[in-house]
């Protein structure tokens, strides 16, 4: 095995950023200096190199996975969650539908029970049912 202390025998590829180095900061506010070219490079090397080395360790592969998952479940959560917001627009229009229905049968239930009402209280006055049918007079 190599020691940490020779960069020269590490398995990485890409440049590493060791602990000891130091990054000079890219733009001193309280001197008023201005924007430094070089540490932005710097900066912006560092962050666009790929560490597969890292990726290899152990705890770092159990955090991806980890993190994957995490981001699988929450995906799935959210569509069925999509899918149940859908199911319920359509349980709450049937819904409707049916009130409407039920709303509509007991105003024709209403309706046939006034009539039925009527016609025994004609029946007790002694009044019979005409055989020709009613006649409509339009004003």
């Amino acid at each position: 095995m190599t020691s940490a202390s020779q960069p020269d025998a590490s398995l990485l590829i890409g440049m590493t950023l060791s602990a000891a180095s130091e990054i000079e900061p890219a733009m001193d506010i309280a001197a008023g200096q201005g924007f430094n070219v070089s540490a932005f490079k710097e900066l912006l090397t560092n962050a666009l190199t790929f560490d597969i080395g890292s990726l290899l360790r152990l705890r770092t592969f159990i955090y991806l996975l980890g993190g994957t998952g995490i981001f699988l479940f929450q995906t799935y959560n959210t569509l069925a969650i999509i899918n149940l917001a859908k199911q319920n627009d359509k349980l709450r229009d049937e819904i409707q539908m049916t009130t409407s229905v039920i709303s509509s049968q007991d105003l024709k239930v209403g309706e046939l029970q006034s009539i039925h009402n009527i016609a025994q209280a004609a029946a007790s006055l002694g009044l019979a049912m005409s055989s020709a049918p009613p006649v409509e007079i339009e004003p």
